[in-house]
């Protein structure tokens, strides 16, 4: 075989190779193919995605595919960005994920397109960069929701005035900001008056979040409620309402139902817990690709809401039932 004829079997193998993907993001996939797929998750040991987990490992079971669940064990959305360009490396065939930092993902979202590899969102949404859907909690509707179960809760109490200490995992965090505001749109109206007096970032860490809060309520004696959108919140709160013996006057609000958080609610700690559905954003992540990788189905629309529920020692033992219908 002669240079040119090397050059030409060359062309033709990259030619193959690159209509081989564009057939692959169209749903064009030989059946014996066994689809991998990857989850990269923001928190990769932490009891909320660890439900995540379940759900995505039961639908790759469920509808044959192989894939793997990685990322950081702290908030490190550049090391989430270098997890998903390992798996795009590695030739996945989709990935699930949340852009939990819009900003400093968008490029790696736009090499996924480039590379004709299908994304689902969970979580949060960036809305300046493509993806397949979106899988997760409607945000709006969890503030709404928490906030009835705050009014509800103070009107038993005569409503007095609220004052409240707001903390989250970033500032950047979509999904917090979001849930954040639905409580404070809600809350505007409530019949005794509403200020919330601090708001601050935990980077996911019980420990930064604790030390945030002894020092909140230090320094803002007035503060009687506490509204956490991140799952550490509720956990740390308890712990430290009862150390600092502000017990019967702090009222907590969580969110995601991890063991800790239920034990404390169920001790009577924690008022409510706001549940959400992590289990469907992994399964149904997996059931949305696998259907348009193998045949090009296009789910029937973006936004999914995986669904929540405010918990309290009312419902404890049947919001799961509940959550799931």
């Amino acid at each position: 075989m002669n240079k040119m004829q090397k050059i030409m079997v060359a062309v033709l193998a990259v030619m193959f190779l690159v209509g081989g993907m564009t057939s692959l993001f169209a749903g064009g996939r030989e059946e014996d193919d066994t689809l991998n797929i990857v989850f990269v998750t923001p928190l990769v040991a932490h009891p909320v995605w660890d439900v995540a987990r379940a759900g995505f490992e039961d639908g790759l079971a469920a509808f044959g595919a192989e894939g793997q669940y990685v990322g950081p064990l702290g908030i490190d959305p550049a090391e989430m960005v270098n997890q998903i360009e390992l798996a795009l490396a590695a030739g996945a065939d989709g990935i699930i994920s949340m852009p939990i930092a819009p900003t400093a993902m968008r490029p790696v979202w736009k090499l996924c397109e480039e590379q004709g590899v299908p994304v689902v969102f969970v979580g949060s949404v960036d809305p300046e960069s493509t993806s397949l859907a979106f899988i997760g909690t409607n945000e709006a509707n969890l503030g709404a929701m928490g906030a009835a179960g705050i009014k509800a809760h103070f009107a038993e109490l005569g409503n007095p005035p609220l004052y409240a200490y707001v903390q989250q995992s970033t500032m950047d965090a979509s999904f917090a900001n979001k849930a954040r505001d639905g409580y404070l749109a809600a809350l505007k109206d409530y019949a005794g008056g509403f200020e919330m007096v601090l708001n601050e970032p935990n980077n996911s860490d019980m420990v930064t979040a604790m030390q945030k809060m002894e020092a909140a309520f230090e320094a803002n004696p007035e503060i009687n409620l506490v509204i956490g959108v991140a799952g550490e919140v509720g956990s740390a709160a308890a712990k430290v309402v009862n150390e600092m013996e502000l017990r019967e006057r702090i009222t907590i609000i969580a969110i995601d139902d991890i063991e800790e958080t239920m034990d404390w609610l169920e001790e009577g700690s924690i008022y409510g817990v706001m549940a959400q559905n992590f289990y469907k954003m992994g399964h149904y992540g997996v059931e949305l690709l696998v259907n348009y990788l193998n045949d090009g189905t296009e789910p029937s629309q973006y936004n999914n809401d995986s669904g929540s529920i405010f918990v309290t020692l009312d419902n404890v033992d049947s919001y799961q039932s509940a959550l799931k219908e």
